[in-house]
């Protein structure tokens, strides 16, 4: 077999050479288009392994007529739920050729509309997009030369023209009240975090996005099954930050009859209960029970450990891509999918003692 020359960068033929293909079928198994059997693909990569290859990727684009990026427009990045589905979708896309192009959004439909904007003039080939809102969605349907697919990440929209990858929140939602009330509570509140209010409301906006109404619904309806009361002095609606839910958790707190048991829809909302809950001398697990949405890192370590429901981020991220990449291939490609959340139990959740 022939080596590549040792004082410069191997080229494709060396790869060719080295795989015993021609030079064309060793550009589609590299470039991962065309008609390559398997086992030619694993050698051609093999030999390119060998020789340190690196593909030309800008030739690559050239010839696909693709720009091998992927656009990403996400909510929140310093929340650890979108930081972690974040990096699922880098590594996803890399293992298929793409790199990856990320925008923050705040939860801000016109910051959305730029950044969808943006992307499409940097040629992205697809959009993943976690959505600012349930019904403005014109931006999303994108219509361009060459056509941009899209998929949602973490939230459906009110469109049946744009796939989706999300979580059975309503169930996990449903779960968790019902984990309550087999301990004994019967006095039981929401923090919920939503961009639709500026501080926070005991009723919930007129628009929210689709993971909210999924969770708020799901509680409301185990509190229906069990035969509980959902009352509007126990639930807060809050804009999505640690010191607003404080504030808000303190309020519920010192009502006059305050719940012993939380559910927190996101990390933010957790926390700011945490803290709202240790400043008022209320003892987590012991005078007030508290589970979460999501497993942040910090969960495990907390004292007593926090329950949570924990979705499967890795999984969301990596099936955003592998959907998206079908849509590529394929523009009419369509699939959706609602994978399930998990109610992990720890010391968070006890009996309710009187105060």
């Amino acid at each position: 077999m022939t080596q590549a020359p040792n004082d410069k960068a191997a080229r494709l033929i060396d790869v060719a050479r080295r795989a015993e293909v021609s030079r064309a079928t060793a550009a589609r198994a590299l470039g991962g288009y065309g008609l390559v059997t398997e086992a030619t693909r694993e050698r051609v990569m093999a030999a390119a392994a060998e020789l340190n290859y690196r593909v030309n990727e800008l030739a690559r684009s050239m010839r696909s007529g693709r720009s091998l990026t992927i656009g990403v427009v996400v909510a929140d990045i310093s929340n650890s739920f979108f930081t972690s589905a974040i990096r699922a979708i880098i590594e996803t896309a890399s293992g298929a050729g793409y790199q990856i192009l990320v925008l923050n959004t705040d939860d801000d439909i016109e910051k959305e509309r730029n950044a969808v904007r943006v992307l499409i003039e940097k040629r992205v080939d697809g959009l993943i997009v976690v959505p600012a809102s349930q019904n403005e969605i014109e931006h999303l349907i994108v219509q361009s030369e060459p056509e941009v697919p899209v998929v949602l990440l973490d939230r459906r929209v009110d469109s049946d023209e744009i796939d989706f990858v999300t979580t059975d929140d309503r169930a996990a939602a449903g779960e968790a009240i019902r984990h309550f009330a087999a301990a004994g509570h019967v006095r039981i509140g929401l923090l919920v975090a939503t961009a639709s209010v500026e501080k926070y409301s005991p009723t919930m906006p007129d628009h929210v996005v689709g993971t909210v109404r999924d969770r708020v619904e799901g509680a409301m309806a185990a509190f229906a099954e069990l035969g509980l009361a959902a009352s509007p002095q126990w639930t807060r609606f809050c804009h999505s930050s640690v010191e607003i839910a404080h504030e808000a958790m303190t309020e519920i707190l010192t009502s006059p009859e305050p719940p012993t048991a939380i559910l927190a829809t996101n990390e933010e909302m957790a926390l700011g209960a945490l803290g709202a809950a240790q400043e008022l001398g209320f003892e987590i697990g012991e005078d007030l029970s508290i589970i979460a949405f999501d497993e942040a890192p910090w969960t495990l370590v907390f004292r007593p450990p926090l329950s949570v429901v924990k979705r499967p981020v890795a999984k969301l991220g990596a099936t955003a891509v592998e959907l998206l990449l079908k849509k590529i291939e394929d523009n009419s490609y369509r699939s959706s999918q609602i994978l399930n959340a998990q109610l992990v139990v720890r010391q968070s959740v006890t009996a309710p003692r009187a105060r």
